[in-house]
């Protein structure tokens, strides 16, 4: 057993792991922003509905000061209708499916690299045979990275909370063998 490629395999490993873990993060903090933005455009509607009844009572009466106000209030809502639509140009829906796509991409990518720790713990390929499949595993894990929406500092941290590691400042991107062996079953930890 090749242990440098072993320990290779496991890094990658672990990045997937946490790539994933991000990009569902990244996820439910858009589908959280979707939802806010959802709320806030049907309280404007709603509101805009009760004006609209209001003004027509208050037509009925001839109250023309109520009127006065209605209207008032009803251009302002308008207003904040546009400005709210400008802000919300772009589409968090396809954002939001990107983030879910690539973790599923990353989460498909995790299971091969199981796979390979598992047959390179096994020794049963040649070690030339392992690193072929190693190089086309981290070929597709640069793909995915390439392709990859873009996250935020929260995500990472919520991604490190998630997955139960300790912040940390003045992280290398390191892992270390506890840290991966927690999200490897039994059989195939080395700690």
């Amino acid at each position: 057993m090749n242990k440098k490629l072993l320990a290779t395999v496991r890094f990658y490993f672990a990045q997937c792991v946490f790539m994933n873990s991000i990009h569902y993060k990244a996820y439910n903090r858009l589908k959280g922003v979707q939802e806010r933005n959802r709320n806030i455009v049907l309280g404007i509607a709603s509101t805009t509905l009760i004006l609209i009844i209001l003004q027509i009572i208050g037509l009925e009466f001839e109250y023309e000061n109520l009127l006065s106000v209605l209207s008032f209030c009803g251009i302002v809502l308008t207003g904040a209708s546009l400005i709210l639509e400008l802000y919300n140009k772009e589409d968090i829906s396809e954002i939001k499916s990107q983030h879910r796509n690539i973790g599923e991409e990353y989460k498909i990518l995790r299971d091969q690299f199981i796979s390979l720790i598992e047959e390179i713990m096994s020794s049963i390929s040649s070690e030339e045979e392992l690193r072929m499949k190693f190089k086309k595993l981290q070929n597709l894990y640069s793909q995915i990275g390439r392709y990859s929406p873009t996250t935020t500092g929260t995500d990472y941290s919520e991604a490190q909370s998630g997955l139960g590691l300790g912040k940390n400042d003045n992280e290398e991107f390191t892992w270390s063998n506890e840290e991966i062996d927690r999200f490897l079953p039994v059989e195939l930890r080395i700690s």
